[in-house]
């Protein structure tokens, strides 16, 4: 990867979330939601390190000391305020661009975020996304660090303190916002975030069928067999996702 700095992936991960409490540390398909989440992330290429944003309260003590053991780096911050929180690990850690994925997402595209990253340092963006269509969940953002530490300093509303870029999405003119499009086969409506019970039923139900038909856990696989048994991705389409523009 030419011109690369030091991209660095921040997961940001809470216990206390007010859907489905807990669910970091809740155990599907085998393994616990966080470990999902930090193994799709190993496997991006293009990233230099790994760093889990855990909130500083009492209650994600237990989720900090789990991250730690496994040999991953785990910054604690603002529970609430979540840009905050990405700051001050992207500065603890000199990162430079920061990719964002989030800990209810087990299977974060590794494919599409090598892309990413490697298109956000060639163009110099302040801001690299998803230009189409893609599973909700799978794809994160990847943020210059001097685009973030703007945010920081700028972002008042506290939507924009909670889900770190709005302040961008709601600013384009003045930022260099770069969007990639995936390959069409990645191109799908279907959820691959853990939101609700319905949410876990679905994945337990598609980590199954991909390890029936005798393959690896992985996005490229559970896309396989979603496209294969389209009523597997029923199961949670009704879902409603949380959204900071209507909040």
């Amino acid at each position: 990867m030419s011109g690369a700095k030091n991209p660095v992936i921040i997961i940001q991960a809470r216990i206390g979330s007010t859907r489905l409490p807990g669910k970091t540390m809740m155990g599907i398909g085998g393994k616990m939601l966080i470990d999902w989440v930090i193994d799709g992330a190993l496997q991006i290429k293009n990233a230099a390190d790994v760093v889990v944003a855990v909130p500083d309260g009492l209650e994600d003590d237990a989720q900090a000391a789990y991250i730690a053991k496994r040999g991953v780096k785990c910054f604690r911050g603002s529970t609430l305020d979540v840009l905050a929180r990405y700051y001050h690990a992207a500065a603890w850690t000199k990162a430079d661009p920061v990719v964002r994925l989030c800990a209810d997402s087990p299977l974060p595209g590794s494919e599409l975020m090598d892309a990413m990253i490697e298109e956000h340092i060639g163009n110099n963006a302040d801001l690299t996304h998803c230009a189409t269509l893609f599973p909700l969940g799978s794809a994160g953002e990847v943020i210059s660090f001097a685009a973030l530490e703007r945010m920081f300093r700028e972002a008042q509303k506290e939507y924009c303190r909670e889900h770190v870029t709005p302040y961008i999405h709601e600013n384009p003119q003045a930022f260099c916002i770069h969007r990639v499009k995936p390959p069409a086969w990645m191109q799908k409506n279907y959820r691959l975030t853990i939101d609700t019970e319905t949410d876990v039923e679905m994945m337990e139900t598609l980590f199954g069928s991909v390890r029936s038909a005798g393959m690896e856990v992985n996005f490229t696989n559970a896309m396989a067999m979603l496209d294969s048994r389209p009523e597997i991705a029923l199961i949670n389409a009704g879902v409603k996702q949380r959204n900071w523009r209507e909040e």
